[in-house]
C-alpha cells in the first residue's frame, strides 16, 4: 500500500484529515459544504435579498436590498465567484442558517462573528 505525506494547513497545524486533501473539502462547519438538512432548514426561515456580493478572498460582504452589509466567509472563493458571475441576480441570504442562494446553487458561508478553519481549498499554498 503507497504511503501518502499529510498535508498541513497553516492555521489548523496538524495533519489534514483525508476529506481534505487533494484539492476537495468534506466538511459541513460553517464556511464549508452544506449539508441537505442545512439547506432544507434555511429555506423554511426567513430570507433577504442580496443586491450586491463583493468577495475578496474568502471574505465575502453582502448589500441586502436595504443597503445594509453582512461579512461572510466561504472556503472556495474560486467556485464561488464563478458562481457569482454566472448568475448576476437571483440571490437570497438565509442568515438565521448562514446559507447563501445564487440561482439554483446553495452556499453555507460562516459569519466573521464565528470560528473559521481554513481546509484544503482556502489555505494558502505553500512552499512547493
Amino acid at each position: 500500500m503507497p504511503r501518502h505525506s499529510l498535508d498541513r494547513s497553516p492555521s489548523y497545524g496538524g495533519p489534514l484529515p483525508p476529506a481534505q486533501r487533494e484539492g476537495s473539502c468534506d466538511l459541513y462547519s460553517p464556511g464549508h459544504q452544506i449539508h441537505y438538512r442545512h439547506q432544507g432548514d434555511a429555506v423554511r426561515s426567513p430570507s433577504r435579498l442580496v443586491a450586491n456580493a463583493i468577495l475578496e478572498g474568502t471574505r465575502l460582504t453582502l448589500v441586502m436590498d436595504d443597503d445594509t452589509e453582512m461579512v461572510w466567509r466561504h472556503h472556495d472563493p474560486v467556485r464561488l465567484g464563478r458562481i457569482l458571475e454566472l448568475v448576476p441576480s437571483k440571490r437570497v441570504a438565509y442568515p438565521r442558517f448562514h446559507a447563501l442562494r445564487v440561482g439554483p446553487y446553495w452556499f453555507n458561508c460562516a459569519p466573521e462573528t464565528e470560528p473559521w478553519r481554513d481546509c484544503r481549498l482556502s489555505a494558502p499554498a505553500g512552499p512547493a
